[in-house]
């Protein structure tokens, strides 16, 4: 399974707990091991870059993982319904059984206004790209932010208190 990570931050608990490995840095950072995490940067245009980088060396099924605004910080939801907020696209995903479902918009920049459900700025890009490479894909986030970008939590623990949620997904 390829999992894509936009940030370090987000990659780290990952790349720790599963024992991945450097293997290149140029033009994305990509780890290898019992699986492949590609770090390919913030935004719909370095997540499709990436994603279609990685699927080119190894058509897999992939697993994004990473933060996005919303209400609960710290709380981990499974990305059933996609929406492109500058193309106002629409992409379904099959729901989870066992984590709380919700809806995430994808943002050229980073959301200020609150609005329901999630907001990120790669999840349309990644299934863009992943539909067009016939590659299911799974959309994890946990909420960093209230919609206030300037209070983001960068560091790795709100990814890493949600690692055995996202490793049994493996």
């Amino acid at each position: 399974m390829i999992i894509y990570c936009a940030t370090t931050t987000e990659a780290r608990p990952i790349i720790e707990a599963l024992g991945l490995r450097k293997e290149h840095k140029a033009p994305f950072a990509i780890y290898e091991g019992s699986h492949t995490l590609i770090i390919a940067g913030i935004g719909k245009c370095k997540a499709a870059a990436g994603l279609s980088h990685i699927l080119t060396l190894s058509p897999e099924p992939m697993l994004n993982v990473g933060i996005a605004a919303g209400e609960e910080i710290g709380r981990l939801y499974h990305i059933h319904k996609v929406i492109d907020a500058d193309t106002h696209q629409v992409y379904h995903l099959p729901p989870s059984d066992t984590l709380p479902n919700e809806s995430c918009t994808t943002h050229s920049r980073p959301a200020t206004t609150p609005h329901k459900g999630l907001a990120d700025m790669e999840a349309s890009a990644l299934v863009c790209t992943a539909r067009l490479y016939r590659q299911p894909i799974t959309i994890l986030k946990v909420v960093s932010d209230r919609f206030d970008p300037k209070s983001v939590d960068r560091s790795s623990h709100l990814i890493a208190q949600n690692l055995p949620k996202i490793l049994s997904l493996l």
